[in-house]
């Protein structure tokens, strides 16, 4: 196996580009948690349309379910928490792209660096 020989400032960059990886694969895994949670409360808005008004619904607090007051207020509560799981999927996706910029930087120090032409 050939090691290479790394000067400080590589070394470091290299450090940062660990540190990087590690941070991406987090924002990644956040990321799609939050999608997932996107699309099951769109699929219960889509539901929840099919239903008539009179129609008893159920919602779940904590570990029960308990009778909703009213469609339009489970409706609202939905439409609520899906913009809040938009605003923050889009934050996280800001995040992960400027993570995936600095990392694609360091990729190309180190292309440089070494030879690899140009990226």
């Amino acid at each position: 196996m050939v090691e290479l020989k790394l000067s400080p400032y590589l070394e470091e960059k290299l450090k940062q580009a660990q540190k990087l990886q590690s941070e991406l694969e987090v924002i990644v895994a956040q990321r799609y948690q939050l999608e997932v949670n996107l699309r099951e409360v769109q699929k219960s808005l889509e539901e929840l349309e099919k239903i008539d008004e009179g129609t008893p619904i159920y919602k779940s607090v904590g570990t029960i379910l308990v009778k909703a007051k009213s469609k339009d207020e489970v409706k609202k509560e939905l439409e609520d928490k899906k913009e809040t799981l938009e605003i923050r999927i889009k934050a996280i996706q800001r995040q992960q792209e400027l993570l995936q910029k600095k990392y694609e930087e360091i990729q190309q120090e180190f292309s440089r660096a070494y030879g690899g032409g140009s990226s």
